[in-house]
Protein backbone atom coordinates (compact mmCIF):
# COMPACT_ATOMS: atom_id res chain seq x y z
CA UNK A 1 0.00 0.00 0.00
CA UNK A 2 2.44 2.38 0.69
CA UNK A 3 4.66 1.47 -2.02
CA UNK A 4 1.52 2.81 -4.28
CA UNK A 5 0.90 5.63 -2.49
CA UNK A 6 4.52 6.39 -3.57
CA UNK A 7 3.77 5.83 -6.66
CA UNK A 8 0.80 8.03 -7.38
CA UNK A 9 2.63 10.73 -5.44
CA UNK A 10 5.85 10.22 -8.05
CA UNK A 11 3.36 10.19 -11.14
CA UNK A 12 1.17 13.68 -9.52
CA UNK A 13 4.65 14.87 -9.17
CA UNK A 14 5.75 14.18 -13.10
CA UNK A 15 2.28 15.22 -14.15
CA UNK A 16 2.07 18.43 -12.18
CA UNK A 17 5.66 19.44 -13.86
CA UNK A 18 4.99 18.12 -17.42
CA UNK A 19 1.73 21.03 -17.37
CA UNK A 20 3.15 22.95 -15.60
CA UNK A 21 0.54 23.39 -13.35
CA UNK A 22 0.96 24.48 -9.23
CA UNK A 23 2.62 21.98 -6.80
CA UNK A 24 0.42 20.85 -4.07
CA UNK A 25 -0.31 23.83 -1.21
CA UNK A 26 2.35 24.07 2.11
CA UNK A 27 -0.40 22.73 4.20
CA UNK A 28 -1.42 19.82 2.04
CA UNK A 29 -1.76 15.87 3.62
CA UNK A 30 0.77 14.97 1.21
CA UNK A 31 3.57 17.48 1.50
CA UNK A 32 5.83 15.06 3.81
CA UNK A 33 6.14 12.54 1.43
CA UNK A 34 6.38 15.24 -1.47
CA UNK A 35 9.65 16.92 0.22
CA UNK A 36 10.98 13.39 1.84
CA UNK A 37 13.16 13.09 -1.06
CA UNK A 38 13.12 16.19 -2.67
CA UNK A 39 16.72 18.39 -3.53
CA UNK A 40 17.19 21.77 -2.60
CA UNK A 41 16.84 23.91 -5.64
CA UNK A 42 19.43 25.81 -7.47
CA UNK A 43 19.58 29.33 -8.10
CA UNK A 44 21.92 30.45 -10.71
CA UNK A 45 23.12 34.14 -11.60
CA UNK A 46 25.19 34.99 -14.65
CA UNK A 47 26.08 38.99 -15.59
CA UNK A 48 27.39 38.60 -19.11
CA UNK A 49 29.43 42.11 -20.90
CA UNK A 50 30.67 43.32 -17.23
CA UNK A 51 33.24 45.44 -17.79
CA UNK A 52 36.75 44.37 -17.87
CA UNK A 53 37.46 46.62 -14.57
CA UNK A 54 35.39 44.72 -12.92
CA UNK A 55 36.37 41.83 -11.49
CA UNK A 56 33.50 40.17 -9.50
CA UNK A 57 29.92 40.97 -8.48
CA UNK A 58 28.49 41.31 -4.61
CA UNK A 59 24.74 39.15 -4.85
CA UNK A 60 22.68 39.79 -2.06
CA UNK A 61 20.06 37.23 -1.52
CA UNK A 62 16.87 37.34 1.25
CA UNK A 63 15.32 33.70 1.50
CA UNK A 64 11.38 33.82 2.99
CA UNK A 65 10.86 31.35 5.32
CA UNK A 66 9.16 29.17 7.80
CA UNK A 67 9.97 29.42 11.13
CA UNK A 68 12.51 30.98 13.66
CA UNK A 69 12.71 34.12 11.31
CA UNK A 70 10.69 35.19 8.30
CA UNK A 71 13.47 35.98 6.27
CA UNK A 72 17.31 35.36 6.31
CA UNK A 73 20.20 37.30 4.34
CA UNK A 74 22.67 36.08 2.92
CA UNK A 75 26.06 37.07 0.42
CA UNK A 76 28.04 35.38 -2.87
CA UNK A 77 30.19 36.60 -5.13
CA UNK A 78 30.25 35.43 -9.42
CA UNK A 79 33.24 34.48 -10.28
CA UNK A 80 35.75 35.30 -13.28
CA UNK A 81 32.98 34.49 -15.68
CA UNK A 82 30.06 36.64 -13.94
CA UNK A 83 28.65 33.60 -12.92
CA UNK A 84 27.30 32.48 -9.31
CA UNK A 85 25.59 29.29 -8.62
CA UNK A 86 23.52 29.26 -4.85
CA UNK A 87 22.13 25.73 -3.74
CA UNK A 88 19.58 27.00 -1.62
CA UNK A 89 19.21 25.07 2.51
CA UNK A 90 15.88 24.19 1.92
CA UNK A 91 13.50 22.11 0.02
CA UNK A 92 10.61 24.46 0.54
CA UNK A 93 8.88 24.66 -2.79
CA UNK A 94 8.28 28.18 -4.53
CA UNK A 95 10.66 29.38 -2.03
CA UNK A 96 10.67 33.70 -2.59
CA UNK A 97 14.20 35.76 -2.52
CA UNK A 98 14.70 38.76 -3.00
CA UNK A 99 17.68 39.53 -5.20
CA UNK A 100 20.21 42.43 -5.51
CA UNK A 101 22.88 41.93 -8.28
CA UNK A 102 24.94 44.81 -7.17
CA UNK A 103 23.56 47.69 -9.09
CA UNK A 104 22.17 45.87 -12.24
CA UNK A 105 19.22 44.50 -11.17
CA UNK A 106 16.38 43.96 -7.70
CA UNK A 107 13.72 41.86 -8.27
CA UNK A 108 11.89 39.00 -6.25
CA UNK A 109 11.95 35.68 -7.74
CA UNK A 110 10.30 31.79 -6.51
CA UNK A 111 12.57 28.99 -6.78
CA UNK A 112 10.69 25.74 -6.82
CA UNK A 113 13.22 23.66 -9.02
CA UNK A 114 15.74 25.50 -10.45
CA UNK A 115 16.30 29.54 -11.92
CA UNK A 116 18.80 31.08 -13.65
CA UNK A 117 18.74 35.20 -13.98
CA UNK A 118 20.72 36.29 -16.47
CA UNK A 119 21.53 40.41 -16.40
CA UNK A 120 23.16 41.95 -19.62
CA UNK A 121 25.01 44.73 -18.16
CA UNK A 122 24.52 46.47 -21.72
CA UNK A 123 21.17 45.83 -21.82
CA UNK A 124 19.99 47.17 -18.15
CA UNK A 125 19.09 51.38 -17.70
CA UNK A 126 21.67 53.27 -15.85
CA UNK A 127 19.98 52.99 -12.43
CA UNK A 128 19.51 49.25 -12.78
CA UNK A 129 16.70 46.78 -13.64
CA UNK A 130 13.56 46.27 -11.49
CA UNK A 131 12.06 43.25 -11.14
CA UNK A 132 12.33 42.58 -14.75
CA UNK A 133 12.87 44.79 -18.01
CA UNK A 134 15.48 45.14 -21.45
CA UNK A 135 18.67 42.68 -20.35
CA UNK A 136 16.78 40.69 -17.92
CA UNK A 137 16.24 37.15 -18.19
CA UNK A 138 15.00 34.23 -16.48
CA UNK A 139 15.32 30.62 -17.55
CA UNK A 140 15.25 27.37 -16.50
CA UNK A 141 12.69 25.26 -14.93
CA UNK A 142 11.33 28.04 -13.02
CA UNK A 143 11.68 30.80 -16.03
CA UNK A 144 8.62 31.84 -17.13
CA UNK A 145 7.14 31.29 -13.70
CA UNK A 146 9.42 34.23 -12.92
CA UNK A 147 8.91 36.07 -15.85
CA UNK A 148 4.86 36.41 -15.75
CA UNK A 149 5.08 37.15 -11.98
CA UNK A 150 7.18 40.15 -12.59
CA UNK A 151 5.31 41.03 -15.37
CA UNK A 152 2.17 41.40 -12.89
CA UNK A 153 4.10 43.22 -9.79
CA UNK A 154 4.62 45.84 -12.81
CA UNK A 155 1.18 45.47 -14.12
CA UNK A 156 -0.96 48.50 -13.04
CA UNK A 157 1.30 48.99 -9.99
CA UNK A 158 0.24 52.39 -8.71
CA UNK A 159 -3.38 51.44 -8.88
CA UNK A 160 -3.20 47.81 -7.52
CA UNK A 161 -1.02 49.82 -4.69
CA UNK A 162 -3.61 52.45 -4.61
CA UNK A 163 -6.32 49.50 -3.47
CA UNK A 164 -4.10 47.56 -1.29
CA UNK A 165 -3.59 50.35 0.81
CA UNK A 166 -7.46 51.27 0.97
CA UNK A 167 -7.94 47.58 2.36
CA UNK A 168 -5.50 48.36 5.04
CA UNK A 169 -7.31 51.76 5.89
CA UNK A 170 -10.48 49.59 5.84
CA UNK A 171 -9.10 46.75 8.53
CA UNK A 172 -7.30 49.57 11.00
CA UNK A 173 -10.85 50.84 11.35
CA UNK A 174 -12.49 48.05 11.03
CA UNK A 175 -14.31 48.92 14.25
CA UNK A 176 -16.15 52.09 13.45
CA UNK A 177 -17.50 49.89 10.84
CA UNK A 178 -20.52 47.52 10.88
CA UNK A 179 -19.51 43.96 10.57
CA UNK A 180 -21.57 44.13 6.90
CA UNK A 181 -20.41 47.33 6.25
CA UNK A 182 -16.52 45.75 6.60
CA UNK A 183 -17.38 43.12 4.61
CA UNK A 184 -18.88 44.94 1.73
CA UNK A 185 -15.68 47.26 1.71
CA UNK A 186 -13.28 44.61 1.67
CA UNK A 187 -15.39 42.78 -0.68
CA UNK A 188 -15.46 45.97 -2.87
CA UNK A 189 -11.17 46.20 -2.29
CA UNK A 190 -10.90 42.41 -3.42
CA UNK A 191 -13.22 42.55 -6.49
CA UNK A 192 -11.61 45.58 -7.68
CA UNK A 193 -7.74 43.27 -6.87
CA UNK A 194 -9.67 40.28 -8.94
CA UNK A 195 -10.31 42.28 -11.56
CA UNK A 196 -6.59 43.26 -12.16
CA UNK A 197 -5.24 40.30 -11.84
CA UNK A 198 -7.93 38.92 -14.41
CA UNK A 199 -7.13 41.66 -16.95
CA UNK A 200 -3.47 40.98 -16.51
CA UNK A 201 -4.30 36.64 -16.67
CA UNK A 202 -6.10 37.31 -19.76
CA UNK A 203 -2.78 37.60 -21.46
CA UNK A 204 -0.70 34.41 -19.23
CA UNK A 205 -3.95 32.16 -18.44
CA UNK A 206 -1.52 29.34 -17.50
CA UNK A 207 -0.70 31.05 -14.69
CA UNK A 208 -3.65 32.22 -13.04
CA UNK A 209 -3.06 30.13 -10.54
CA UNK A 210 -0.24 31.77 -9.13
CA UNK A 211 -1.50 35.08 -9.39
CA UNK A 212 -4.75 34.70 -7.59
CA UNK A 213 -3.10 32.34 -5.02
CA UNK A 214 -0.66 35.05 -3.78
CA UNK A 215 -3.65 38.28 -3.71
CA UNK A 216 -5.51 35.84 -1.87
CA UNK A 217 -2.77 35.36 0.51
CA UNK A 218 -2.35 38.77 1.02
CA UNK A 219 -5.90 39.68 1.24
CA UNK A 220 -6.73 37.37 4.27
CA UNK A 221 -3.88 38.16 5.97
CA UNK A 222 -4.68 41.99 6.12
CA UNK A 223 -8.26 40.67 6.82
CA UNK A 224 -6.83 38.39 9.79
CA UNK A 225 -4.88 41.71 11.18
CA UNK A 226 -7.92 43.55 11.58
CA UNK A 227 -10.18 40.94 13.97
CA UNK A 228 -6.93 40.56 15.95
CA UNK A 229 -8.51 40.17 19.79
CA UNK A 230 -11.89 39.81 18.11
CA UNK A 231 -14.01 37.22 16.24
CA UNK A 232 -13.92 36.60 12.78
CA UNK A 233 -17.45 36.08 11.12
CA UNK A 234 -18.79 32.66 10.58
CA UNK A 235 -18.30 32.90 6.60
CA UNK A 236 -15.36 35.11 6.73
CA UNK A 237 -13.27 32.20 8.83
CA UNK A 238 -14.49 29.81 6.65
CA UNK A 239 -13.22 31.52 3.34
CA UNK A 240 -10.03 32.16 5.53
CA UNK A 241 -10.09 28.48 6.29
CA UNK A 242 -10.28 27.48 2.61
CA UNK A 243 -7.62 28.94 1.82
CA UNK A 244 -3.91 27.42 1.30
CA UNK A 245 -0.68 29.57 0.26
CA UNK A 246 1.32 27.86 -2.82
CA UNK A 247 3.88 30.21 -2.36
CA UNK A 248 7.02 30.16 0.88
CA UNK A 249 6.35 34.25 0.12
CA UNK A 250 5.90 37.28 1.45
CA UNK A 251 2.48 37.02 1.43
CA UNK A 252 2.12 32.97 1.94
CA UNK A 253 4.21 33.10 5.14
CA UNK A 254 2.68 36.14 6.29
CA UNK A 255 -1.21 35.18 5.75
CA UNK A 256 0.32 31.96 8.61
CA UNK A 257 2.03 34.15 10.82
CA UNK A 258 -1.48 36.33 10.62
CA UNK A 259 -3.68 33.83 11.19
CA UNK A 260 -1.43 32.09 14.10
CA UNK A 261 -1.65 36.20 15.89
CA UNK A 262 -5.06 36.49 15.67
CA UNK A 263 -5.64 32.90 17.02
CA UNK A 264 -3.73 33.20 19.91
CA UNK A 265 -4.97 36.73 20.65
CA UNK A 266 -8.33 35.90 21.48
CA UNK A 267 -7.68 33.89 23.98
CA UNK A 268 -5.96 35.04 27.62
CA UNK A 269 -3.53 32.38 28.63
CA UNK A 270 -2.17 31.80 32.33
CA UNK A 271 1.64 32.71 31.90
CA UNK A 272 2.89 29.25 33.20
CA UNK A 273 0.93 27.05 30.88
CA UNK A 274 0.49 29.91 27.64
CA UNK A 275 2.42 27.55 25.32
CA UNK A 276 0.79 24.66 25.78
CA UNK A 277 -2.16 26.24 26.09
CA UNK A 278 -1.87 27.57 22.41
CA UNK A 279 -0.51 24.77 20.83
CA UNK A 280 -3.52 23.01 22.08
CA UNK A 281 -5.82 25.53 21.13
CA UNK A 282 -4.30 25.61 17.39
CA UNK A 283 -4.87 21.70 17.69
CA UNK A 284 -8.36 21.99 18.44
CA UNK A 285 -8.75 24.54 15.41
CA UNK A 286 -7.44 23.61 12.59
CA UNK A 287 -6.16 20.29 10.76
CA UNK A 288 -2.82 19.00 11.80
CA UNK A 289 -0.85 20.54 9.36
CA UNK A 290 -2.05 23.93 9.42
CA UNK A 291 -1.68 23.79 13.23
CA UNK A 292 2.17 22.47 12.91
CA UNK A 293 2.59 25.54 10.13
CA UNK A 294 1.48 27.80 13.03
CA UNK A 295 3.40 26.59 15.40
CA UNK A 296 6.52 27.20 13.78
CA UNK A 297 6.01 30.57 14.46
CA UNK A 298 6.05 30.46 18.02
CA UNK A 299 9.85 29.48 17.39
CA UNK A 300 10.50 33.48 17.07
CA UNK A 301 8.60 34.27 19.93
CA UNK A 302 10.18 31.70 22.67
CA UNK A 303 13.89 32.19 20.95
CA UNK A 304 14.63 33.55 24.52
CA UNK A 305 13.93 30.67 26.42
CA UNK A 306 14.59 27.90 23.60
CA UNK A 307 16.06 25.35 25.95
CA UNK A 308 12.74 25.15 27.91
CA UNK A 309 10.53 25.90 25.09
CA UNK A 310 11.80 24.25 21.45
CA UNK A 311 11.47 20.82 22.46
CA UNK A 312 7.95 21.28 23.99
CA UNK A 313 7.30 22.63 20.28
CA UNK A 314 8.78 20.19 18.34
CA UNK A 315 7.29 17.20 20.33
CA UNK A 316 3.76 18.95 19.88
CA UNK A 317 4.48 19.15 16.04
CA UNK A 318 3.40 15.57 14.38
CA UNK A 319 4.18 16.68 10.53
CA UNK A 320 7.36 15.63 9.49
CA UNK A 321 8.77 18.41 7.49
CA UNK A 322 7.68 20.91 10.13
CA UNK A 323 8.85 18.83 12.90
CA UNK A 324 12.59 19.00 11.03
CA UNK A 325 12.27 22.66 10.29
CA UNK A 326 11.93 23.32 14.04
CA UNK A 327 14.57 20.88 15.13
CA UNK A 328 17.22 22.31 12.54
CA UNK A 329 16.59 25.73 14.28
CA UNK A 330 16.96 24.92 17.75
CA UNK A 331 20.43 23.54 16.89
CA UNK A 332 21.08 26.84 15.11
CA UNK A 333 20.12 29.28 17.72
CA UNK A 334 21.72 27.09 20.27
CA UNK A 335 25.26 26.92 18.66
CA UNK A 336 24.42 30.63 18.31
CA UNK A 337 23.76 31.15 22.19
CA UNK A 338 26.65 28.75 22.68
CA UNK A 339 29.08 31.18 20.79
CA UNK A 340 27.85 34.36 22.20
CA UNK A 341 28.43 33.25 25.51
CA UNK A 342 32.07 32.21 24.93
CA UNK A 343 32.58 35.18 23.23
CA UNK A 344 31.01 37.29 26.10
CA UNK A 345 32.71 35.86 29.12
CA UNK A 346 36.17 36.94 27.19
CA UNK A 347 35.09 40.52 27.49
CA UNK A 348 36.55 41.37 30.71
CA UNK A 349 40.14 40.29 29.23
CA UNK A 350 40.25 42.99 26.52
CA UNK A 351 41.95 46.30 27.54
CA UNK A 352 41.15 47.90 23.87
CA UNK A 353 37.84 48.45 22.62
CA UNK A 354 37.87 48.78 18.58
CA UNK A 355 33.72 49.42 17.19
CA UNK A 356 34.86 50.89 13.92
CA UNK A 357 36.32 53.97 12.75
CA UNK A 358 35.62 57.34 15.28
CA UNK A 359 33.74 60.06 12.79
CA UNK A 360 32.58 62.75 15.23
CA UNK A 361 30.90 63.15 18.25
CA UNK A 362 27.86 65.47 18.31
CA UNK A 363 26.41 67.94 20.60
CA UNK A 364 23.47 65.73 21.87
CA UNK A 365 25.45 63.16 22.84
CA UNK A 366 25.49 60.95 20.51
CA UNK A 367 29.15 59.45 18.53
CA UNK A 368 29.06 58.23 15.02
CA UNK A 369 31.62 55.33 13.56
CA UNK A 370 31.89 53.52 10.53
CA UNK A 371 32.54 49.26 10.29
CA UNK A 372 33.37 48.46 6.60
CA UNK A 373 35.20 45.70 7.08
CA UNK A 374 35.61 43.03 10.10
CA UNK A 375 38.10 40.57 10.29
CA UNK A 376 36.34 38.44 12.75
CA UNK A 377 32.76 38.83 13.93
CA UNK A 378 32.95 37.55 17.35
CA UNK A 379 35.94 40.25 17.93
CA UNK A 380 33.33 43.03 16.99
CA UNK A 381 30.66 41.68 19.99
CA UNK A 382 33.11 41.58 22.25
CA UNK A 383 34.74 44.50 21.17
CA UNK A 384 31.14 46.50 21.66
CA UNK A 385 30.60 44.83 25.23
CA UNK A 386 33.80 45.71 26.52
CA UNK A 387 33.38 49.71 24.99
CA UNK A 388 30.78 49.44 28.00
CA UNK A 389 31.43 47.56 30.67
CA UNK A 390 29.24 47.21 33.34
CA UNK A 391 26.31 48.45 31.36
CA UNK A 392 23.91 46.65 29.28
CA UNK A 393 23.42 47.47 25.72
CA UNK A 394 20.25 47.45 24.09
CA UNK A 395 20.92 47.31 20.02
CA UNK A 396 18.82 48.63 17.37
CA UNK A 397 19.02 47.27 13.70
CA UNK A 398 17.82 49.97 11.40
CA UNK A 399 17.83 51.27 7.85
CA UNK A 400 17.20 54.93 6.92
CA UNK A 401 14.58 54.10 4.55
CA UNK A 402 12.57 52.21 7.21
CA UNK A 403 9.68 53.91 7.81
CA UNK A 404 8.69 51.69 11.54
CA UNK A 405 12.51 52.68 12.15
CA UNK A 406 12.45 55.81 12.14
CA UNK A 407 9.27 55.63 13.72
CA UNK A 408 10.00 54.42 16.98
CA UNK A 409 13.27 56.35 17.02
CA UNK A 410 11.71 59.46 19.22
CA UNK A 411 10.37 56.79 22.03
CA UNK A 412 14.01 55.50 21.92
CA UNK A 413 15.60 59.09 22.12
CA UNK A 414 12.86 60.12 25.51
CA UNK A 415 13.56 56.26 27.10
CA UNK A 416 17.06 57.15 26.63
CA UNK A 417 16.88 60.93 28.34
CA UNK A 418 14.71 59.97 30.94
CA UNK A 419 16.77 57.23 32.24
CA UNK A 420 20.32 58.59 32.04
CA UNK A 421 21.08 57.31 35.97
CA UNK A 422 20.95 53.35 34.35
CA UNK A 423 23.59 51.53 33.25
CA UNK A 424 22.32 51.02 30.07
CA UNK A 425 23.96 52.04 26.51
CA UNK A 426 22.46 52.75 23.44
CA UNK A 427 23.68 51.41 19.81
CA UNK A 428 22.34 52.31 16.78
CA UNK A 429 23.56 49.87 14.16
CA UNK A 430 22.20 51.28 10.59
CA UNK A 431 22.74 49.31 7.48
CA UNK A 432 24.56 50.89 4.26
CA UNK A 433 21.98 48.88 2.26
CA UNK A 434 20.13 51.87 -0.31
CA UNK A 435 21.57 54.15 1.78
CA UNK A 436 24.35 56.38 1.93
CA UNK A 437 27.13 58.10 4.92
CA UNK A 438 25.35 61.45 4.39
CA UNK A 439 21.65 60.51 4.60
CA UNK A 440 22.78 58.57 8.27
CA UNK A 441 24.15 61.68 9.18
CA UNK A 442 20.87 63.66 8.61
CA UNK A 443 18.52 61.96 9.71
CA UNK A 444 21.01 61.60 13.27
CA UNK A 445 20.97 64.90 12.99
CA UNK A 446 17.30 65.54 12.28
CA UNK A 447 16.55 63.37 15.13
CA UNK A 448 18.79 64.41 17.38
CA UNK A 449 19.31 60.82 18.81
CA UNK A 450 21.57 60.14 21.56
CA UNK A 451 23.86 57.21 22.01
CA UNK A 452 26.64 55.60 19.91
CA UNK A 453 25.54 55.43 15.87
CA UNK A 454 27.45 52.76 13.88
CA UNK A 455 27.43 52.88 9.82
CA UNK A 456 28.06 49.24 9.30
CA UNK A 457 28.39 47.22 5.86
CA UNK A 458 25.47 45.65 5.42
CA UNK A 459 26.91 42.38 4.65
CA UNK A 460 28.61 42.22 8.23
CA UNK A 461 25.09 43.42 9.44
CA UNK A 462 23.62 40.49 8.23
CA UNK A 463 26.48 38.25 9.90
CA UNK A 464 25.61 40.11 12.99
CA UNK A 465 22.16 39.43 12.97
CA UNK A 466 23.02 35.70 12.13
CA UNK A 467 25.14 35.55 15.20
CA UNK A 468 22.75 36.66 17.60
CA UNK A 469 19.81 35.10 16.54
CA UNK A 470 18.46 38.21 15.00
CA UNK A 471 17.27 37.38 11.20
CA UNK A 472 14.66 39.40 9.93
CA UNK A 473 13.87 42.47 8.64
CA UNK A 474 13.85 46.22 10.42
CA UNK A 475 14.09 47.13 13.00
CA UNK A 476 15.07 44.42 15.20
CA UNK A 477 16.15 45.17 18.54
CA UNK A 478 18.64 42.54 20.91
CA UNK A 479 18.97 43.07 24.26
CA UNK A 480 22.47 42.15 25.68
CA UNK A 481 21.81 42.59 29.53
CA UNK A 482 23.70 43.46 32.34
CA UNK A 483 24.34 39.70 32.90
CA UNK A 484 25.81 39.24 29.55
CA UNK A 485 22.95 37.34 28.64
CA UNK A 486 21.38 38.16 24.97
CA UNK A 487 17.48 38.12 24.44
CA UNK A 488 16.31 38.77 20.66
CA UNK A 489 12.48 38.67 21.83
CA UNK A 490 12.68 40.87 24.66
CA UNK A 491 11.64 44.48 22.75
CA UNK A 492 9.22 44.77 19.60
CA UNK A 493 8.98 48.39 19.71
CA UNK A 494 10.97 50.50 21.87
CA UNK A 495 7.24 52.74 22.16
CA UNK A 496 6.41 49.79 24.70
CA UNK A 497 8.91 50.64 27.52
CA UNK A 498 8.86 52.85 30.36
CA UNK A 499 10.84 53.14 33.15
CA UNK A 500 10.40 49.55 34.72
CA UNK A 501 9.80 47.46 31.85
CA UNK A 502 13.29 48.94 30.70
CA UNK A 503 14.70 47.77 34.19
CA UNK A 504 13.25 44.29 33.95
CA UNK A 505 14.61 44.48 30.08
CA UNK A 506 18.23 44.71 31.13
CA UNK A 507 18.22 43.03 33.63
CA UNK A 508 18.47 45.50 36.81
Amino acid sequence: MKNLLLAALVFCSSYLSAQNLPAIAIEDKKMDAYLMNRKPATLTVQIKNLPDSVKKINIKYTLVQLGGSMQATKYAETDATGQVKIILDENLPYQQIWLDAGNYLYTGIYVDKGLTVTVDTRKVPKDGAYMIGEGITFSGYDGELNTVMNKKVLFKKKERERLVNDLRAVCNWRKKYTADAFTFKTDSVLRLLKSIDSEFISGYPKYGWAVNNETLSEFYGEICIAYWNDTIPGQLIKQINAHQPIFTSNDGVMFYKYLGIYTMAKKRFKKESALNSIMMLCDSLYTQQRSDLLKLFLLESEKDNYARTYPMIISSIKTAWCKKIAADEMIKVDDNQKRIDSVLALSTKLEKADIGTPLIRLPFDASLYQLDTIANIDSFILNLKAKFPNKALIIDFWATWCAPCIADMPFSKSLHQKNKDLPVEYIYLCTTSSSSIDIWKNRIGEMQIPGTHIYVNDKIIARLKTVLNAEGGFPTYVVIDVNGKVNKSKITRMEALDRESLKKTVGL
